[in-house]
């Protein structure tokens, strides 16, 4: 886990909290039944739990950087688990799973894994909405962060992995924060 979330736990919150999700839950949430057990992968500031928590739905928050999680508590009042996707093993499974720019702090081969053993965390027809940055190398940047490029390749291997899943739609957006350079790419899988 890169200290970077641990060490900027304040300013990374401030700055992601208020971040407009809207036209990516416009596409995610119909796709799942009200009510519906969600896991918000690399949870950040809590941003997405708290929508998807006001809006009904049963929310775990997983998280691996262990000030995140404190962070997190203070605007959510639902499930909260300090850990990696890696290291996560789900007492039942989810219909929805919302990873927005998580996975992209993963190798390609965790991330393929992940997608391997897809069935131990989503339902039979769950949902995966998945989001990275498209444009950018892959690699270690100036601050320690890793992070992995989204590209369609990436997305063909990931059905490659796993025959049960199914590709919904992919869109690119610019970065909501209005930071140039690159354009995020967004997926959804069906299990």
């Amino acid at each position: 886990m890169c200290e970077y979330y641990e060490i900027n736990v304040k300013q990374y919150a401030a700055a992601t909290f208020s971040a407009d999700m809207s036209e990516q839950y416009r596409r995610f949430l119909p796709l799942l039944k009200e009510g519906a057990r969600i896991l918000d992968v690399g949870s950040g500031s809590g941003r997405d739990a708290c929508c998807f928590q006001k809006l009904g739905y049963q929310v775990t928050a997983l998280e691996p950087s262990k000030n995140l999680c404190r962070e997190i508590r203070k605007v959510f009042s639902g499930e909260i688990v300090c850990s990696d996707i890696q290291s996560y093993w789900p007492r039942e499974r989810y219909d929805g799973i919302w990873a927005c720019a998580s996975f992209l702090h993963l190798q390609e081969e965790e991330v393929l894994r992940f997608f391997e053993k897809l069935d131990l965390y989503l339902k039979d027809s769950g949902i995966v909405y998945l989001s990275g940055k498209n444009g950018i190398p892959t690699g270690k940047v100036g601050d320690g962060r890793y992070f992995l490029e989204f590209t369609e390749e990436l997305v063909g291997k990931i059905l490659a992995v796993n025959e049960r899943v199914r590709l919904e739609e992919v869109w690119y957006t610019e970065d909501v924060s209005g930071r140039d350079g690159f354009r995020w790419m967004n997926v959804i899988f069906r299990n």
